[in-house]
Parts: structure tokens; sequence; C-alpha cells
């Protein structure tokens, strides 16, 4: 019998085979929904953050300040309950307390998004340091401090602070010991973004005076890092014409500004003072028919059919007041020479401080003269000293020497000369006692006198004939010197003075011994004015204000004493 057929074996399990058609195993699937949830929480948290940012950009673009800050218009409001302030005048009365305060915008800085530092200077240096910052309520935004941080420097604004004391003094700024803590601010006239001269340069040193045009200077742009930060930078020192070129900031700058106070003080001690004494002003007519003074150095100008002339001085009009029984008169006003004198010490328009006095003797106007500037001198020392040191921080100068009251220094002009030969300079050894001083026999004189006796300030008297006007009356003792004064500062002159003759006919002798026709137009009617009447002996001068200025100061040019220069280059602005 056959053995039976076994029953087969079941097939063996075969092993995963990759193909096309084998699937995913169970450590794949794994790794891929690890994989997928990673990648939903990604995605879960980037919308979160989008949700986040779109929700911060949303309450971003909802500007809670925008009432704060801005171009100001008439729809601007400032709070009922701010105080106006004056910077001068800031003190610990005013600490928390709401400011308002009108001024120019001098510098501005970013400090990371949410702050900005700003200066704010209300005139001449009076500056303070302004904080802005964002908070939390919304009323000082973000976009409000990127705003105040980009305002071009210059700029006038309106501010509302609170008054509050800074962690330590800010250096930079006057006013050192307050800061203004701003919410809000509006610009009320808004700078260029290139100014063509920064209030930096300004304030630097001039040194070229030259009259002649020169290549323009590049304007500088943007924000000067000057004293925000503490730093010292910038462009170099500019030329008198860019200054002149740029008159507003040029008048901007604080150390222009501080002189022209001084200068103001100056005029008004002049008036104060001459008040006290019993002078009377009014005001000489600047259009002539004739010459003041003769001569070619006159501005001529047609008028109507005839010709006119400007003033060369109020000399001819102060002897009128004094004919007509004013006694003692002054004025203060323009006068022009049409000088072709381009140097440090001429303008053909300058302002004139002058009086005229009936007197007894010549001397006593001598007296009046020196008296009102040694008083003017002695005065704003004290009543200027602020404006003086920070004049002195841009033009550093010595103090101005004045002698001791009782030792005023006067000598004639042959004393002044017979020093100049005996101790000055070799080329000053044979000058004579009967012609008029140059300029440098001048400032060698001046030198001399300062090492002799101690004073920047001193008077010649009794000049020669030949080198003073027709109406300078003669010594009675000795017919070549006049009865006539110069005063000097720093060995340069600022006034001149002397006795006028009262005598109609000692005048014509005087004119025709100067080779002037009695009978000319112009100095005919002058000679006509002392037979009208009988005319007091009678004297004066006349102060040249912006010299006085200058050589006190010691500037390097009498055309910084001048509100606006005129030169015969320059007739703007």
């Amino acid at each position: 019998m056959a053995e039976p057929t076994p029953n087969p074996a079941p097939p063996a399990e075969t092993p995963e085979v990759a193909g096309e058609d084998a699937g995913p195993s169970k450590k794949a699937l794994k790794k891929a929904e690890a994989k997928a949830k990673k990648e939903a929480e990604k995605a879960k948290r980037a919308a979160e953050r989008a949700a986040a940012t779109a929700q911060a950009n949303a309450a971003a673009a909802e500007d809670h300040a925008t009432g704060n800050y801005g171009q100001e218009t008439h729809e601007t409001k400032l709070s009922e309950d701010a105080t106006e302030i004056s910077l001068k005048t800031l003190n610990d009365e005013h600490l928390g307390k709401k400011v308002k305060l009108r001024a120019f915008l001098q510098n501005a800085r970013m400090q990371g998004a949410k702050m900005a530092f700003v200066e704010l200077r209300e005139t001449g240096n009076w500056a303070i340091q302004g904080v802005v910052a964002a908070n939390a309520d919304g009323s000082v935004s973000r976009q409000m401090v990127k705003f105040i941080g980009s305002v071009n420097p210059e700029s006038f604004v309106v501010v509302e602070a609170t008054v509050e004391k800074p962690l330590e003094p800010v250096k930079s700024c006057r006013v050192s010991n307050y800061e203004l803590h701003l919410t809000k601010l509006f610009v009320i006239s808004s700078a260029p973004a290139m100014l063509g001269m920064t209030l930096s340069t300004a304030n630097k040193a001039v040194t070229n005076f030259s009259d002649e045009e020169a290549p323009a200077e590049a304007p500088v742009e943007g924000v000067e890092k000057l004293s925000i930060s503490g730093e010292v930078s910038g462009p170099p020192a500019a030329s008198m014409l860019t200054h002149l070129d740029n008159i507003v900031m040029h008048k901007r700058s604080y150390v222009q500004q501080a002189i022209a106070d001084i200068r103001v003080e100056v005029k008004h001690l002049f008036r104060s003072y001459l008040r006290e004494h019993g002078f009377k002003e009014f005001e000489p007519p600047c259009l002539i028919a004739a010459a003041s003074e003769g001569g070619a150095n006159v501005f001529r100008l047609p008028y109507f059919e005839k010709e006119a002339f400007l003033a060369q001085s109020p000399q001819f009009y102060k002897q009128i007041e004094v004919l007509a029984g004013r006694k003692r008169v002054f004025c203060v006003g323009p006068v022009f020479r049409a000088e072709n004198s381009n140097t440090p010490r001429h303008m053909t328009e300058f302002t004139g401080l002058d009086l005229e006095m009936e007197v007894t003797d010549y001397q006593e106007a001598l007296h009046m003269l020196e008296g009102v500037l040694l008083h003017i001198f002695r005065t704003i020392k004290k009543t200027c000293a602020d404006e003086i040191a920070l004049v002195r921080s841009v033009y550093p100068s010595e103090e101005f020497l004045l002698p001791e009251e009782g030792k005023e220094v006067r000598l004639t002009f042959a004393e002044g000369q017979k020093l100049l030969r005996e101790e000055g300079p070799e080329e000053f050894r044979n000058v004579s006692d009967f012609e008029d001083m140059s300029t440098p026999q001048e400032k060698a004189l001046g030198a001399l006198i300062k090492k002799k006796y101690n004073t920047d300030f001193y008077v010649l008297d009794k000049f020669p004939s030949d080198a003073r006007p027709f109406y300078a009356k003669e010594d009675p003792t000795n017919p070549k010197v006049t009865l006539a004064y110069d005063m000097f500062m720093r060995g340069q002159e600022i006034l001149s003075g002397g006795q006028r003759i009262h005598d109609p006919v000692e005048l014509e002798a005087r004119l025709r011994t100067k080779g002037v026709d009695p009978k000319s137009p112009g100095i005919r009617e002058y000679v006509d004015l002392f037979r009208q009447v009988g005319a007091p002996p009678h004297a004066g001068g006349g102060i040249g204000l912006d010299r006085v200025v200058a050589w006190y100061l010691n500037l390097p040019s009498v055309h910084l004493a001048a509100y606006y220069p005129r030169t015969p280059k320059r007739l703007l602005p």
C-alpha cells in the first residue's frame, strides 16, 4: 500500500519589501505623525505672533497723542492752566508745574524709539533741555517722540511741559538746573532741512573780513552734534561775507546778541548820563543841501530837481540848537562817509553819539565827554558782565583798563608826539607836532601810554590847526594849534571834538585860510547863522558808537559791532 502524501507546509511569512505597492511602516507613520504635530504647533505659534503683531500695529495706528504734536494750526490747543514762562526767570517756584514756552528748537536727539532730548533756546544763549518719553496712557506716543526728534534745528516751536530737576546739571544749556518734560510740541514755523549757516558756525570767531566775493561755502546739512552730546564738532569758521549772506543766523548767534545787548546798554548810558547833566535830546536831519564838512567823502543823490547829500555829521545842527538857547544838547543817529576805505576800522554808515554845550572854557566839554565815556565803561563792566564774558569766550581779550578817578590821562598832541619820538618805534623818531597822526602812530602811542600809565583810555588835546576842520577854534595863545581834542581806546580814536568858532568874522577868516570860499553854497548859509543872533561860545564832540563797542571788546573788526555793516562793497542786507 502506498504511503499517504503529507499535507503541504503553510507558506512562510515574507519580509516587507520596499516597492510601489508597499505601505508605510508603523515607525514611519509615528514619525510622520510627530512631524505633523510639530508643524501644527509651529503654525499655531506663528499665527499667535501675527495676531499679536496685528493687534500691536492696530493699537499703534490708533495714536492717542495726535492732538499733542504736529504743525500748529488754528485748532492747536494748549492747556489754559499752563503758565507762559521766560527762561531768564525760571526758578524753584515752577517745579512740578505746567508751563508753556515759545522757543527755537536748537537741537534734537533720539534716545531709542521711546525717548528724545531737545534743546530749546529762547533768546541769546538762554537754552534749556527738554525731554519727551512715550508713556503708558498714550498721551505721549512713539509717533510723537519720533516727530519731535526729527524737527529741523532752528524751527520755531511752542511746547507745553512740566518743570523738573534733572538728575545732574545739564552742562550744555545755560539753564542747567531745570529741564522740561514735554507733553505737547507744535511747530509754528519749520526751518529748512539744510541751513545756509548753522548756529555752531555762527558762534565761531570770524577771522576773514574781506569784502571780496569768495566761492560759496557749502551749507551744513542736518543736526550738528554740538551740545546735547557734549561734543565739539561742526564746520570751520565762516567768513564775514558768509555771515552777512546768512544774516538771520548771524544775528541768532549768542555772541552777536551779546554784542548787540552791550551796544544797547552803551546808548542807554550815554543818554541817561547826559540827561542827568541837563542835556536835551534832538533829531538832526540826514538829508541836507550841502556837504556837512566839505571834501569828497560825501554821498550825493538826486532830490527832485536839486541835488542832496547824506549828512557826514550832525555838527551844524548841534550848533543851531545851542544858538537857539538850548544850552546843552545831544543826538544819536546815523552818520555817512563816502570813504573808499576797506578796513576793519571803517564803515560808510555808522552810529554817532554827539553832544554840544555852551561853555566858558572848552575843557568843560572835554571833561563832559570824558566823563560820559568813563561812566559807560565802568557801568557796563557791571551791568553787562555776563555778555562781556560770553563775547570773550569767542573773541578772547584782556580787560579794558581805565585810569583811577582823578588820575585821568590827558596829553597835548605835542606831548604825545614827543613820547613817540623819545620812546616809540624807530620809524616815529621824527614825527612832527604840526602834522596829524597816522593810524600806526596812534596804535604805537596807545601801547606806550598803556605801558606808562596802565590805561587803555586817554585824551589828546590841542591838535594842530592843519589837522582840524574850518570851524575849529584856534588857541588864542598859539594859533598853530586848536582848542580841539581826540579820545582813544586801545590806541584807536573813537571821538573828535573841540570848541567851535562862534564869531562870523573869525569864521570867514578861518575859511579863507582853509581855501574855502565863505560865499559858497552851504557854507554861506552856515556862516549866516552866526549873523542872525548873538552866539554863545560852545564846544562838543562826536563819538563813534560802533568803535566804542568794538574796541572795548577788542573785536577784530568794527563790522561785528554794527547791526548791518555798510562798506564800499556791501549794501545788503
